[in-house]
């Protein structure tokens, strides 16, 4: 279980209770708790604003070796059939 599983479970948890006292004590049903605790743990863990958990890094991307080819082809001014020139 990771981090941000964790906190989503805690954040409603505590969304629940925590409304759920004061809805209480205010003359409204308590269950409605469990719905602050959803959409509050629904924040948690989507993170709009990016400010609770680390955006992903961009992954790389695999080319066919078709394309690479080509792109070499094109740099180093060599026909469709002729290899690379290495210098050594």
């Amino acid at each position: 279980m990771n981090k941000r599983n964790v906190a989503t479970v805690l954040w409603f948890l505590a969304g629940w209770v925590s409304a759920g006292g004061v809805f209480a004590m205010s003359g409204l049903p308590s269950d409605l708790g469990a719905v602050v605790g959803a959409v509050v743990a629904g924040l948690v863990r989507w993170d709009p604003a990016g400010w609770i958990w680390a955006r992903p890094v961009a992954t790389r991307r695999i080319r066919p070796i078709n394309e690479v080819a080509a792109e070499l082809d094109r740099s180093n001014g060599a026909g469709a059939g002729e290899p690379e020139r290495i210098a050594r």
